[in-house]
């Protein structure tokens, strides 16, 4: 038999306890190639379908509502935006978040969910205004395209108002 297998795993023991003291142990790392033509790796890069998502008539609802409940409302779309798609696909460009993604069909089925969820939320009125209930529930409506700014057109179409 031999004696190795007798022994146990050890692990060296460092002393911590003086390593911030010792300021000239320190090095510094040069990168000695030049980054000057290196590109960033994005996601959005891969994305070949972009959505647009905003708050239909944004300006009235902030005339009528707090801009803090707007505001929150806001964020609260971002967290289903982000919940729906993740952090990384959505942005925010004003009051339009734009989201990205690889497939058509489930951005439109997350759009749906986003929207319906949206639905259920109901903004409390000022009481000087003249609606009976004292609610406001914000149209959320959104584009899809290849582009963002085909996408924006898209939702800013469905944004006007129907001449029936």
């Amino acid at each position: 038999m031999s004696s190795q297998s007798n022994r146990l795993p050890t692990a060296k023991i460092v002393d911590m306890t003086r390593l911030r003291e010792n300021t000239g142990r320190k090095k510094i790392y040069v990168c000695p190639e030049a980054r000057d033509g290196a590109t960033l790796l994005s996601i959005r890069q891969n994305l070949s379908h972009q959505a647009t998502i905003g708050l239909r008539d944004i300006d009235h609802i902030r005339s009528c509502c707090s801009s803090e409940l707007v505001d929150q409302f806001m964020a609260n779309v971002r967290s289903l935006l982000d919940s729906e798609f993740g952090r990384l696909r959505v942005h925010r460009l004003r009051e339009v978040f734009t989201i990205g993604h690889h497939c058509p069909e489930s951005l439109i089925s997350g759009l749906l969910r986003v929207q319906y969820y949206t639905r259920q939320v109901t903004l409390p009125l000022p009481a000087h205004t003249d609606s009976q209930s004292g609610e406001c529930c914000p149209a959320v409506v959104w584009g899809i395209g290849s582009s963002v700014s085909e996408a924006e057109i898209q939702r800013l179409r469905r944004c006007r108002p129907s001449h029936s």
